[in-house]
């Protein structure tokens, strides 16, 4: 059992991969009889109190295991920890090697250090040397889900080596009965269904959010049957079959994948992304952009399919593939739960955490 207790800090309280990441961490450990704590600075309640990084820093015990997923601001929380205490941080995506954005794929100044940032983020070249200085003056141990960050991580800044652990999840004995769930949700049994999901919605900018009705139009005109659910925006809307649905929780999101035949994930840039192994957990299948740590998960062709970069119309084509398809969705999504339930558990995930968190006692 660890003598020092872990704190798991996250800039949002539950919302996106990163916070749910940390508190899968921190629930095991509690379990295991460990000290863990999970630390945030903004609720996603209305009415509680926002932290500020330095603040949320200094209201850690010293001595304590401090675990960074997320901040507003890295560098600052990193500076103001207690002295004595051990750090580690996950790379959840590139905001901590950045002038600020989460992926710098196609970024032609990302190269040269981010100083004229295109997309426009503030002191972008100053943010990213301040985080870079950060993590070095702290010691940490850099931790990347995917080997694709890992090897960005080196190749542009070779005095830092992350170690490669991928994420892991609540892995089901078997999945939810689809017939089931789509009588609980009032789907028809008969239906075509395909997800969009991304923290954000619609306003998802690296999970082509803004592109969602535009791929749905083509796709609804090669499978008329089709019906789409689109998750993780701000309210509750219906536009024909496009059904638009706020930000739910991670059981009602299980459903709605054990429900649907296909998930759709346009996403211009991503690490290691919770919501394909969420996916592969109740044998739903997804159509994906071959970019980042997305290879690592889904074997084209296998347990998914893999769209060459940004190519849209192939996006959809393969979408209404499957959509056409059921046998074919069954079965990609069956080889998907057997790999994803040995490969991305989340006792996995914690025993290989816990191998680290041993190191720092």
């Amino acid at each position: 059992m660890l003598s020092r207790s872990v704190v798991h800090h996250t800039a949002l309280g539950k919302s996106g991969g990163a916070s749910k990441v940390a508190q899968l961490l921190h629930t095991g450990l509690l379990e295991a009889g460990c000290k863990s704590v999970h630390s945030f600075e903004a609720s996603e309640n209305p009415g509680d109190e926002l932290v500020s990084p330095e603040d949320a820093a200094r209201r850690i015990s010293a001595k304590s295991i401090v675990h960074l997923h997320s901040s507003a601001d890295p560098a600052r929380f990193l500076r103001a920890l207690p002295p004595g205490t051990s750090t580690i941080i996950t790379l959840h995506d590139t905001q901590m090697i950045t002038g600020g954005c989460a992926s710098p794929m196609g970024c032609p100044e990302f190269d040269s250090g981010c100083s004229n940032c295109p997309r426009k983020f503030p002191e972008s070249g100053k943010t990213r040397r301040e985080r870079l200085e950060a993590i070095v003056d702290s010691k940490a141990v850099l931790v990347s889900p995917s080997g694709w960050l890992g090897r960005l991580v080196r190749q542009t800044f070779p005095g830092l080596k992350p170690k490669i652990i991928p994420n892991g999840i609540p892995w089901p004995d078997k999945p939810a009965s689809k017939n089931q769930i789509r009588k609980e949700l009032g789907i028809h049994k008969a239906s075509k269904v395909m997800l969009f999901v991304a923290h954000g919605g619609e306003e998802a900018a690296y999970k082509s959010g803004p592109q969602w009705r535009n791929y749905w139009a083509e796709i609804k005109e090669s499978v008329p049957a089709a019906l789409c659910f689109a998750i993780g925006g701000k309210e509750n809307s219906r536009d024909g079959d496009f059904i638009s649905i706020p930000y739910v929780d991670s059981l009602m999101l299980n459903k709605f994948m054990a429900a649907a035949d296909v998930l759709a994930y346009p996403t211009l840039g991503d690490n290691h992304p919770l919501i394909i192994l969420e996916a592969m957990a109740q044998s739903l299948p997804a159509v994906s952009f071959a970019v980042g740590g997305v290879i690592e998960q889904i074997s084209d062709r296998e347990d998914g399919i893999l769209v060459p970069p940004y190519e849209k119309g192939v996006f959809t084509e393969k979408v209404a593939m499957l959509l056409k398809n059921s046998r074919l969705a069954h079965e990609m999504g069956s080889r998907g739960f057997q790999k994803g339930k040995k490969r991305y558990s989340c006792e996995r995930m914690l025993d290989d955490y816990m191998k680290i968190y041993f190191t720092l006692v």
